[in-house]
């Protein structure tokens, strides 16, 4: 294994011929805004370029020579999913610069640029990064310089996620982006442990859940279990979550079916199952329907394709407790708002912490003066901390190095002098 040293260097830094240099541009105290760089003497790349949460579009890239600051232009951007606290400051990049990203990552964003003012990757710097379609194929690897690449598929709340496998002189890094062992594709990890067990010099970690107090449900099997026992009894079903979210969607829409009911689903999420094109995924016809909210971003490329799935709401008002609708707060407020039926209730599937945001607030003493009920029904798109260091542990790296996270503390407490938490080093 090769030695993990800390080094003084500058973002400007030359790196030895032989070695590899990482700097976190980003990341290292707080969860979102991932930025990292993995550089050879010859070749540089760029591990995501994240939105911080707290600030979104509105704040200032991190200072990356030759991609936000003067310097020499990076070899290439990787993005390893949709989020935007990963892929946020993407069109702000030079236009000659590659991004790698899975097929499904750039679907999912395209869609992101049309309904929720999310970034696009330009047809003319996109690069595909492909991943094997089950558990039985070979991953990919290929090449940018001098570094071999192979990106492997993590299970996290975005189609196409991936983490990345760099190497480069028998020295190995591998970075998880986001991840998780609880949702529905659970079995992901085992390809990584099968391949990389014992045999990694540096492992960069997301721990965003490491330090935080359990929140929301264990895994989307719970949620789906959830949603089915709270549809006994209820009026309109509704739920909210990102229609980005298509393991969220598979849960709400399996405990229609299990329930009885139609799901309904909205514009937005019906242009992201046609971008996927994935036929393990529920289609628009008699099982799911869709309503075009009255303000919407229409788009007739997708809203043609959707012929007799197209649903009223009159139709719905009118049987209320034969639907389960996906609803976000445009519908709320200037669709459904005032004409909710006796009895409704409403699954939030989303984060917690959203929830005191004064929009959302309004929003729900709307819900309470109909009398609609409101049960959270979320799990988790990141690691539980059990889980995680246990598949760390299992894993074996030589170095261990969190970002993603506030509380990098709780790594150096249990790994000590193997965690690492500077934010530029060189490995030798």
């Amino acid at each position: 294994m090769a030695e993990l040293l800390p080094t003084n260097n500058s973002m400007n830094t030359t790196t030895p011929l032989g070695t590899l240099s990482v700097i976190v541009h980003r990341g290292t105290n707080e969860i979102g805004a991932s930025c990292i760089e993995v550089a050879s003497a010859n070749t540089r790349i760029i591990l995501d370029c994240g939105w911080p949460l707290d600030g979104g579009d509105e704040s200032e890239p991190p200072a990356v020579p030759g991609l936000f600051v003067p310097g020499n232009k990076p070899d290439a951007v990787l993005l390893s999913h949709a989020h935007p606290d990963h892929t946020g400051f993407i069109n702000k990049i030079p236009a000659d610069v590659p991004v790698y990203a899975t097929k499904d990552t750039s679907k999912i964003m395209k869609v992101g640029s049309i309904y929720a003012g999310g970034q696009e990757i330009s047809r003319n710097q996109f690069q595909e990064v492909k991943v094997p379609r089950s558990g039985c194929e070979p991953v990919h690897e290929f090449t940018i310089g001098d570094l071999r690449v192979t990106a492997y598929p993590v299970d996290h709340s975005s189609p196409g996620a991936v983490g990345y496998l760099v190497e480069h002189a028998g020295t190995r890094i591998f970075y998880t982006g986001d991840l998780r062992f609880h949702g529905r594709k659970a079995g992901m990890h085992k390809r990584i442990l099968k391949d990389l067990t014992g045999n990694l010099d540096l492992l960069i970690t997301e721990g965003t859940n490491v330090g935080r107090e359990q929140s929301g449900m264990r895994s989307e099997q719970e949620v789906e279990e959830r949603a089915v026992e709270l549809c006994r009894g209820a009026s309109l079903m509704m739920v909210a979550y990102s229609p980005q979210n298509v393991d969220r969607f598979v849960s709400f829409f399996r405990a229609a079916v299990r329930a009885g009911r139609t799901f309904v689903c909205d514009h937005y999420q019906a242009a992201v199952l046609q971008q996927l094109h994935n036929p393990k995924l529920p289609k628009p016809g008699d099982e799911l329907r869709v309503y075009l909210p009255n303000r919407r971003a229409s788009v007739a490329d997708y809203e043609s394709r959707l012929g007799d799935s197209i649903i009223s709401l009159e139709e719905i008002l009118a049987a209320p407790d034969r639907y389960m609708m996906l609803v976000r707060q445009n519908i709320l407020e200037n669709d459904i708002g005032g004409k909710l039926p006796l009895g409704s209730r409403l699954l939030y599937g989303m984060w917690a912490g959203y929830r005191p945001d004064p929009k959302w607030q309004q929003t729900e003493q709307m819900l309470a003066l109909t009398g609609c009920e409101l049960f959270e029904c979320h799990a988790s798109g990141h690691a539980h901390e059990g889980d995680l260091f246990g598949f760390i542990e299992k894993l074996e790296p030589a170095a261990v190095l969190p970002v993603h996270t506030v509380v990098a503390t709780e790594f150096m407490r249990r790994y000590g002098r193997k965690c690492v938490t500077g934010t530029c080093f060189s490995i030798d």
